[in-house]
Order: C-alpha cells, then structure tokens, then sequence
C-alpha cells in the first residue's frame, strides 16, 4: 500500500469515527505519537491524515489542545488548510485538478506583466475544474488555470491521471524544489466564460487567488490562477504569536 492511500485511509477511518459519534464535536483526537503506533505509521503520515480532515473542515489544530473535532460531517465547500508549502501541495491529493484544456501559448506584454515573465515566453496552459470532493459529476468548485514554464513539457502526459498538485509532479518529473510561494488574494467579479464554467450568473462575486512557485534559484516555473464562486470555497489558517505557550 502506498503512503498516499495510507494516509487516505487513516483519514478515513477517523472520519467515520466523527461522523458515527465515537468522536463527538469538541473531542481531541489522539496525539500524532498515538496515532502512528496505533496505525503502524509514520508521524509524517499521520499528519497528512489530519491535513485531509482539516481540508475537509472536519478539524483544527489549537495551540496546547492538538487536534480537534469541530464537525460531524465534512463541509461540501473546498476548503484549504495549510501553513507551509508541503500542507499547500498536500491539500491537492485527492483532490486534484480535472483538466478541460490544454494548449501553449506565447506571453504578450499584457500576459507577462501578469505572471510575472518576460514577453515572447511560451508557457503550457492548463485549464481546469477543481471539485470539493474525488466526484467529478458534482458542480465544480472552482476554476482554474495553470501556467507553466514552457520548458517543463513532460507534464503534459501527467495531467489526465494527476493525483497531486500540478507543481509537486513538476518536482518529482524535473528535480525541482519548491522553496517559495508567493500567494495574492483578491475578488472579482466573474465574467461570462469562468462563469458558464462554473454554472453561475456572470458578475458572480468570486475569490481570486494566484500563486506563484519559485524554485532555489528564484525561477518562477509555475504561475496558477483560481477562481471560486462565493459559497464554494473556504480558506482556514491557524495564526500564533511567537514564544506564546
């Protein structure tokens, strides 16, 4: 059994556990040390469980009091829950991306202010449907769109079966890192193509949010812009203030 189907599973089974009542709303659940021995895994892959069952807002983690119950079902919104770049990728395992096109295209000047690049630069460009859960015959949550450096091409034949974040199968296809993130949050008002997309009213209120990763040397090699009709999306971070106990 592969580690990503361990920590679905383990997900799974505490997610039953909240659902049936055995873990009520308010409960702690055990500690990661527990967790693994009683699993028979690594706390590294207990803490992806928990991630999956803070993405499903069934959780959250508080500061002295580990992780708690605070659903009894998961929320039918996507929800993202992360604090570092590893909780950002993990969030797109089970969840991945459902690619309606793909093409190249050659940035113009107005596209290269955009992403951040340089005119005459070509990028592969995926457009997609992200869902709130694995079924894909459901409404989609949100829209959106990946460019890639134009370099990085054998991605293509990994997007119709992706079952990870588009940037953590660059990682694994090209030897990159990840090391920064640079993340932008706005509102806009939808207009009609990502509207008919998303099966809403164009002028539909939306959370914007684009993203660019960075490699070690500072190259941008992947710019994603997501878009999330009001009531679909959910962001959740915990804050803490320094040398607080």
């Amino acid at each position: 059994m592969t580690a990503g189907s361990l920590f679905r599973q383990i997900a799974g089974s505490l997610a039953d556990a909240i659902e049936s009542g055995e873990l009520p709303v308010g409960a702690r659940l055990p500690t990661e040390a527990t967790l693994a021995r009683r699993h028979g895994v690594s706390r590294h892959t207990v803490r992806e469980a928990l991630g999956e069952l803070r993405a499903q807002g069934l959780i959250e983690s508080r500061q002295g009091r580990g992780s708690v119950v605070i659903r009894a079902r998961a929320q039918t919104i996507y929800t993202q829950a992360y604090s570092s770049i590893d909780d950002l990728t993990r969030v797109a395992r089970g969840m991945p991306l459902h690619p309606t096109q793909v093409g190249e295209i050659t940035a113009d000047a107005e596209l290269a202010g955009l992403l951040r690049g340089t005119p005459g630069r070509r990028y592969i460009h995926i457009e997609a449907l992200r869902f709130a859960s694995d079924d894909a015959t459901t409404t989609p949550a949100g829209h959106v769109e990946v460019f890639v450096d134009g370099t990085l091409g054998r991605i293509r034949e990994h997007l119709q079966d992706l079952r990870v974040a588009v940037a953590e199968k660059l990682e694994e296809l090209y030897d990159l890192r990840i090391v920064r993130i640079e993340q932008e949050i706005t509102v806009e008002a939808l207009g009609a193509a990502h509207a008919a997309a998303l099966d809403v009213a164009p002028g539909t209120p939306a959370l914007l949010i684009r993203r660019w990763y960075s490699a070690a040397n500072g190259r941008i090699f992947e710019i994603a812009i997501s878009r999330y009709p009001v009531g679909r999306f959910a962001m959740q971070n915990v804050l803490t203030r320094e040398g607080a106990r």
